[in-house]
C-alpha cells in the first residue's frame, strides 16, 4: 500500500512514517510511504495509480493542505485523502474535497491505526472498481462507482460524473469493452450507464442518476432483459 505523507514539518513526518512502519510489523500489510516536504514537490510529481492513499498536512507553505486537495482532485477522484492538522476546525471543510477522515496532531499511535486502517480497507475496496481512461498522451483514474453514463458525440467521450463531468477522445465500443463485467448497459447507439444509479425505466425513457435518457426501440428489449439480469444477479 504506497502512502504519499504531504508534510513540511520534519519532526512530525518522522511520527508518521514511524507508525507506518510499526503498524506494517504489527499488522503484516506493508506501508511504503514517500515524504514531499510541500504541495507543490507532491503534485508536479503526482501520478495516477502510484498512490491509494495521501496525508496531507493542512498548514503548509505557500500552498495550504486544502488548495493542495483541490488541486489533487482534478485528476483524481478516488485516492483516498486524509488530512493531518492541529487545525481540526478546518479539517472539518475536508467534505469539500472529498477528504475521508482527519487526524489531529500531535498523532498518536491508536489513532493512527485506526484512521490508516479504515483508510487502507476503502482503498482497497477502491481499486477493485479503478478503471484507467486514455486520454491523448495520459490517462486519468476513475472508480467506476462515480461514473453514472458514459456520452458519445462524434468522436467525443463525455463521463457524467457523480461530482462532474469528464471529457476524452474515444469510442464507445472501446469503453464498452475497458467497463465490461462492472455493471453497464448500453441504452443506444449515444449512452452506455451504470446499472447502479438506474432509478426507473418508464417505456422509452431512463432515469439514471436524475438525468433522463432515451432506449433506442431496437435496444429496448435487450436492454430491459439485461437490467434484469443483473437485478436478479445473473449478471
Amino acid at each position: 500500500m504506497n502512502i504519499a505523507l504531504v508534510e513540511d514539518d520534519g519532526c512530525a513526518a518522522s511520527t508518521i512514517i514511524e507508525y507506518s512502519k510499526k503498524y506494517s510489523t504489527q499488522y503484516g500489510a506493508e506501508l511504503n510511504v514517500t515524504r514531499f516536504a510541500d504541495a507543490e514537490s507532491f503534485l508536479e510529481n503526482y501520478r495516477h495509480s502510484t498512490y491509494s492513499i495521501v496525508l496531507m498536512d493542512i498548514d503548509l507553505p505557500k500552498i495550504n493542505g486544502l488548495e493542495a486537495a483541490r488541486q489533487l482532485r482534478y485528476v483524481d477522484k478516488s485516492v483516498v485523502l486524509i488530512f493531518v492538522t492541529k487545525m481540526a476546525q478546518y479539517a472539518q471543510k475536508g467534505y469539500e474535497v472529498n477528504a475521508q477522515d482527519f487526524i489531529v496532531k500531535p498523532v498518536n499511535y491508536a489513532d493512527f491505526c485506526l484512521k490508516i486502517k479504515k483508510a487502507i480497507n476503502i482503498a482497497r475496496s477502491r481499486e477493485n472498481n479503478l478503471v484507467l481512461i486514455p486520454s491523448g498522451s495520459g490517462f486519468f483514474r476513475l472508480s467506476t462507482d462515480k461514473i453514472i453514463y458514459v456520452e458519445v458525440m462524434g468522436h467525443q467521450l463525455k463521463y457524467q460524473l457523480v461530482d462532474g463531468a469528464l471529457e476524452v477522445r474515444g469510442t464507445l465500443a472501446s469503453v464498452e469493452k475497458n467497463l465490461a463485467g462492472k455493471g453497464f448497459l448500453r441504452c443506444s447507439n449515444c449512452y452506455l450507464v451504470n446499472s447502479r444509479f438506474i432509478n426507473s425505466v418508464s417505456g422509452y425513457d431512463l432515469d439514471v442518476g436524475g438525468y433522463i435518457l432515451k432506449i433506442s426501440h431496437p435496444r429496448h428489449r435487450r436492454f430491459v432483459e439485461e437490467l434484469m439480469k443483473l437485478y436478479s444477479g445473473g449478471g
